[in-house]
């Protein structure tokens, strides 16, 4: 890997740039980087790149980036892939510290000469402060200073939105995803350069106020949420994860040649970075002219003003929809409206204006019911439905300007409007760079406001405190567990079923009285120690789902019933699975519990230790109704993952059940996340399930997969 350090002003900002493949067709349909450059007006030196010589539009052409006199901040290369290493090498040679690839066919190819040449291209920056933006990439994009480096002709609007993305058309439509573009880039294939780098440098430019991620796959994984979760509570950003859907990830494989993990381990942990997960494309722009245009928003609270009675209720399902609340007014304000509507019309919220505009006038009651309004403390924000039938510049009912003068003296209140009508992009664009942002529909009103609540109620106001909570050190188990996992890797055991129970005792999670007999003689005897009723079952590694092979007896009252319970046991088991590797019988007191629920962990190869909480017993993949968090959490962050479930209410004594303890459940949690994280050898643990009573909890079965060798 070569030196890291996050300074891309070479990409971004290069004062001079050489084109390294530039061709010397020109034309509409030619796709030359270097016309494009010419033509979207950078004012830095370029120098053309092409053993072939010659001039190409007016400027000389070098037969290599070592022949170029003058220094150069960033090489751009486009040359047929088996020619990029010696490319690559040329420019470490001539001080060159900033190079975009833009060639195809490494790492995201399907064939060993790609693979071949992403290793090639690594070892020639290894040990060297050049640093690499791709291969498979359509380049990067400042329109501050009129730069992109695409070899397609586009035109881009300058916004202060950063952009990072694993695909070219969210640079080449930016205006289309994110209503336009500060700076952004294609990371291709992210061989060098990728999310965290770029992310942190975007969030250090006082030009860009939102950050905008497309995400196919994620290397790294814990490095860019430790970096989110420093830059989100100053600057949001916003993701969008592609590759959710099973067709999705195989697509991401063959496109990007990155993997794609889990979505809702995706989703957790991009929760709890404070990041806001965008669900559709298209709602990009709309969040960035909702982030960037409103300070802030107090509350759910909103006031709907409509201009007709059905529209009104759409905007009330929205709300709703979204976790919005319609707003109760203040007397105050109920009275003013009294005032504006006809006698027969009782005012409300949504505040159908229509009839009180036909008798006093549209301009007059609809800047008077918005005033009022944003005035009362009932109010966090406002949504206006207005009318784009005509074009606005010459709609005589077009009130841009007076909605826009109320706006501005209420900036802590979010104005909204929703306009109706064949002019309503026109009237958007009316709306730009004031007080107000225009939405096309009032589910995107809606959704758009929620997103800023969320943002500046949890991730401004407390997330970033949660996120970043000094981690617990060591558990006092830690020795035991090391040598519990020592001794089964030395016997060359992966698969651990006995010993799991051993492992989370030590880690501070209660676990079921137990003996394991090895013989029938021995079962019997174990059993009058313990005392009745028994549980007893198989203990191997091979028999994970232990009641489907009949490998669990309950209800076992005296040793001569464990003794037969033996024998049943190992005779059903070899019957079905001769060749079983079985360690004995475990005998385990009877335990009951009010509720069975299951907490696991895996590794997951983004972030790291995972936890899963949720519905236990033989129902576990039947309702599958969990919750999962990056580790280790907290017990707050714990307690939350037990709320998101419809488990819950049951934990907590609905419908006249009794109230189990639920704080033993959380700390079980945060206990199984630190295992996870003190013990890399454990790919996944399940505890399946633990019983829960109103005293606690109680572990009686677990089943754990050690990483082998193969998985290093």
């Amino acid at each position: 890997m070569a030196q890291q350090h996050n300074n891309l002003d070479l990409f971004f900002y290069p004062s001079s740039v050489a084109l390294v493949g530039a061709s010397s067709r020109t034309g509409p349909a030619a796709l030359n980087v270097l016309e494009q450059m010419l033509n979207s007006g950078y004012q830095g030196r370029i120098y053309p790149v092409n053993p072939r010589g010659g001039v190409i539009l007016g400027l000389p052409v070098h037969a290599s980036v070592t022949d170029i006199a003058e220094p150069v901040d960033l090489a751009v290369v486009a040359t047929p892939r088996t020619e990029v290493p010696a490319v690559v090498r040329q420019c470490v040679a001539k001080g060159i510290k900033a190079v975009l690839i833009i060639t195809q066919g490494f790492a995201d190819a399907n064939d060993r000469t790609g693979q071949e040449l992403h290793r090639e291209i690594m070892a020639a920056i290894a040990g060297t402060q050049t640093r690499l933006v791709g291969p498979n990439t359509i380049g990067l994009v400042n329109s501050l200073i009129n730069l992109h480096t695409s070899f397609i002709e586009f035109d881009f609007r300058t916004a202060p939105v950063g952009l990072i993305c694993q695909s070219g058309i969210f640079v080449n439509a930016a205006d289309d995803f994110s209503g336009g573009v500060g700076i952004g880039v294609d990371i291709g294939n992210s061989v060098d350069i990728g999310f965290t780098e770029c992310l942190e440098y975007l969030a250090a430019r006082p030009e860009i106020k939102v950050i905008n991620i497309h995400m196919e796959g994620l290397r790294e994984g814990r490095d860019f949420l430790a970096a989110a979760r420093r830059i989100t509570p100053h600057k949001p950003v916003l993701v969008l994860k592609t590759g959710a859907t099973e067709e999705g990830a195989r697509a991401v494989c063959s496109h990007s040649g990155s993997m794609a993990g889990a979505d809702d381990v995706f989703t957790a942990a991009f929760a709890q970075s404070g990041i806001i997960r965008v669900d559709q494309a298209a709602r990009f722009a709309g969040l960035n002219r909702t982030l960037t245009t409103y300070r802030s928003m107090r509350g759910r609270r909103v006031g709907l003003i409509t201009v007709s009675g059905g529209a009104g209720i759409m905007a009330a399902d929205a709300a709703g929809t979204y976790g919005l609340e319609i707003a109760n007014f203040s007397p105050a304000t109920m009275a003013a409206l009294q005032e504006m509507f006809p006698d027969w019309m009782s005012p409300g919220n949504p505040a159908d204006i229509w009839p009180a505009a036909m008798a006093r006038g549209y301009r007059e009651v609809l800047t008077a019911a918005l005033d009022k309004m944003l005035a009362d403390d009932a109010v966090d924000a406002v949504l206006c439905n207005t009318t784009a039938y005509l074009d606005p510049d010459t709609d005589p009912q077009n009130l841009v300007g007076p909605i826009n003068e109320v706006a501005a003296r209420y900036p802590h209140k979010p104005t909204a409007v929703w306009t109706i009508g064949p002019h309503k992009t026109a009237y958007a664009a009316k709306y730009a760079g004031g007080a107000v942002v225009a939405y096309s529909s009032p589910d995107e009103a809606m959704y758009c406001l929620s997103r800023l609540y969320y943002y500046h109620s949890a991730v401004k106001g407390g997330i970033s405190d949660a996120l970043n909570e000094e981690q617990p050190a060591a558990n006092s188990g830690f020795g035991t567990v090391q040598t519990i996992l020592a001794t089964a890797l030395r016997a060359g055991r992966t698969v651990l079923d006995y010993e799991a129970l051993d492992i989370l005792e030590a880690y501070g999670i209660p676990v079921v009285r137990r003996y394991l007999a090895r013989s029938r003689e021995e079962a019997a005897s174990l059993a009058g120690i313990l005392g009745y009723p028994l549980v007893m079952k198989i203990a191997s590694p091979d028999v994970p789902h232990k009641s489907d092979w009949g490998g669990v007896l309950l209800n076992i009252t005296s040793a001569e019933q464990a003794a037969q319970a033996y024998q049943q046991i190992e005779d059903q088991i070899r019957s079905r699975l001769p060749e079983v590797r079985m360690d004995g019988i475990m005998l385990q007191r009877q335990a009951a519990g009010s509720v069975e629920v299951i907490l696991g962990a895996r590794r997951d190869p983004q972030f790291g230790p995972v936890l899963v909480y949720g519905l236990g017993g033989i129902y576990t993949e039947l309702v599958r109704d969990v919750s999962c968090r990056v580790a280790p959490v907290s017990g707050a962050a714990a307690l939350a993952m037990m709320k998101e479930t419809c488990s819950y209410p049951i934990l907590s004594g609905a419908r006249g059940r009794e109230a189990v303890d639920i704080k033993a459940v959380a700390d079980c949690l945060v206990n199984l996340g630190l295992l996870l994280r003190d013990h890399p050898e454990i790919a996944e643990a399940d505890i399946n399930p633990l019983l829960v009573t109103a005293a606690g909890c109680l572990a009686v079965d677990a089943l754990m997969v050690l990483a082998g060798d193969d998985d290093e």
